[in-house]
């Protein structure tokens, strides 16, 4: 595979975009098939919605969809479906693929289910103990919105460990060991005003809960070798056994240096769409000068756009208009609207300047305030830049949709006028508790009211260790069209879509958000062959059943990648 002199830091960075593919030829005599699919269900996900029954694949493009006779050969190989589902390979929209590995090779596992309550947290907490050196961190990785031990019963079981237990990248609790070696006793400053962030004290005053706010953990023990390795391996058994052979990722550009070595040496297990996130706006400003931009690169890691935060999460951080609802599940703080990272000129300046030097942008923005000021930001970059086709990006627009007539629906027209796309991540449904349910004045995830405005949300998952069971493209689509959570409640089932709709929402409308919809994203003659089998047919299985369904076969670049034992 040929090497690229894309480099993945900030300092100088240069590289030359490949140039675009050119269509399959038509067949030559003599000229086969490498691989042939038959015998199946062939859902193509092309401009008709069209199915069929066969597939034809030559080198690393599809060759012939439908009729394939004329492609067979005495060395074509015939995979025969038996009645199994053939779809376009599965495109991850939003994942965070280093923070994944580093949580799968260094957290302890201490989500509730399986685990029943505090209690047994704990337990599990000192039997990892036992495996460390005295006086280890603990670093303990749940899910959002699950019981965990107070601050008072970490302090009791773990007197000299310090503990640090992750409900998700957002928010965490540690105990008093933590916070004195970390510092953050009572005099330790509170986030700016008006910033996202905030700590929750003790009554003493010693830092307990950090909700988006700065934390100067330990250096980390994961080693470059290590990280390069876990990359792989989440690649391989979170990704590309579970159908995806695309992953629109945001790590840091160390991450993207491993996935260049994997790829040279033949080891990367699926296509990367490397997006460069920037933290605060100096690493912004850094990426902005490296002479980096959206699109360098080749099929197999290509850059993508540059990612920023405005707030945090829905009923702690996010910015909002409105108090954030008591029943939240959280920690409520009264009169609590969040806060934002930057103001409206600095968030002007950047995505206009981002516009400029050619970069797609995602802006991470959960509340209804946050994505106004997204919004004004990307119309003032429309205006002094003009670019037709931007596909700026709103991540996580759609999670909560606030029901603010005179706001909301002016919200909901910008975006389609702006031509912005959302990326809300309907994983999270799975998530919300019986109480978050009852938020009054909210959609949640309203995939349907999105669609019928014409607008196409891509499919990711958007896991840092919270949900890395939810990378199963199958288990989104089953949110999607049966909107059900892990308490078994059906959540404002008039926001479910079809199985069509989410299945385009993780192949073409996620290639589009990542302009790769030219390659990817459908079975049509002169794209790339990356192809994924199904066991069962997702059009026909009950809705409640989505993802249980399993994953036969992916191809990757016209190569069968994986096989199902």
């Amino acid at each position: 595979m040929a090497t690229t002199a894309l480099i993945p830091g900030v300092a100088g960075a240069q590289a030359q975009a490949a140039p675009a593919s050119a269509p399959a030829p038509a067949p030559a005599v003599e000229s086969y098939a490498d691989l042939i699919f038959t015998g199946g269900k062939v859902v193509t996900v092309d401009s008709a919605d069209r199915i069929t029954d066969s597939v034809a694949v030559r080198g690393n493009r599809i060759v012939a969809v439908g009729d394939v006779a004329g492609w067979r050969g005495p060395q074509t190989r015939i995979i025969d479906l038996k009645g199994r589902t053939l779809l376009p390979g599965f495109i991850d929209a939003h994942s965070h693929v280093a923070g994944m590995a580093n949580v799968e090779a260094n957290h302890i596992n201490i989500q509730v289910p399986p685990l029943r309550d505090a209690n047994a947290i704990i337990d599990t907490l000192r039997a990892a103990a036992k495996t460390k050196p005295a006086g280890a961190w603990l670093i303990g990785q749940g899910t959002y919105n699950q019981v965990m031990p107070t601050r008072a019963q970490l302090d009791a079981a773990f007197p000299d460990n310090p503990v640090r237990l992750d409900w998700s990248a957002h928010d965490t609790i540690i105990n008093h060991r933590a916070a004195v070696i970390l510092g953050m006793g009572k005099d330790f400053p509170d986030p700016p005003a008006g910033s996202p962030g905030r700590y929750e004290r003790t009554r003493d005053g010693e830092v307990a809960i950090i909700r988006d706010a700065p934390v100067t953990w330990p250096r980390s023990e994961f080693t470059y070798a290590q990280m390069k390795e876990g990359v792989r391996a989440v690649l391989d058994d979170f990704y590309l056994k579970k159908g995806v052979t695309t992953v629109s990722d945001l790590s840091p550009p160390q991450a993207y240096r491993a996935m260049m070595e994997l790829r040279n040496e033949g080891r990367l297990p699926t296509r990367v769409r490397m997006n460069y996130l920037a933290r605060s706006v100096t690493m912004a400003e850094q990426f902005l000068e490296s002479g980096v931009f959206t699109g360098l690169g080749d099929d197999m890691l290509r850059v993508g756009a540059l990612k920023m935060f405005m707030d945090g999460v829905w009923g702690t951080t996010a910015a909002t208009y409105e108090p954030a609802w008591k029943g939240s599940g959280t920690t409520w703080v009264p009169n609590n609207m969040g806060g934002t990272s930057m103001d409206q000129p600095t968030i002007n300046k950047i995505i206009l300047t981002a516009r400029e030097r050619g970069w797609q942008v995602q802006i991470h923005a959960n509340g209804d305030r946050a994505q106004d000021m997204v919004l004004d930001a990307f119309e003032n970059a429309n205006r002094l830049s003009p670019k037709p086709d931007a596909r700026d990006r709103i991540e996580h627009f759609g999670h909560f949709l606030k029901l603010d007539p005179a706001r909301t629906e002016k919200r909901l027209e910008r975006l389609s006028e702006l031509g912005v796309i959302p990326s809300p991540q309907i994983a999270f449904l799975w998530r919300l508790t019986d109480v978050n349910i009852k938020e009054p004045g909210v959609k949640f995830f309203p995939l349907r009211d999105l669609i019928d405005r014409g607008l196409q949300p891509p499919g990711g998952v958007d896991t840092v260790g919270t949900q890395n069971f939810a990378t199963n493209p199958m288990f989104s689509i089953q949110r999607a069209v049966h909107r059900d959570t892990k308490f078994g409640r059906i959540v404002q089932k008039d926001q479910a879509i079809s199985v069509m709709e989410a299945i385009k929402m993780f192949t073409i409308w996620s290639a589009r958000a990542n302009f790769m919809e030219k390659s990817l994203g459908s079975i049509e003659v002169g794209k790339l062959a990356d192809l994924v089998v199904l066991e069962q047919d997702p059009l026909t299985t009950p809705s409640a059943k989505l993802s249980t369904i399993p994953v036969a076969m992916t191809v990757v670049d016209g190569k069968v990648a994986y096989e199902r034992p």
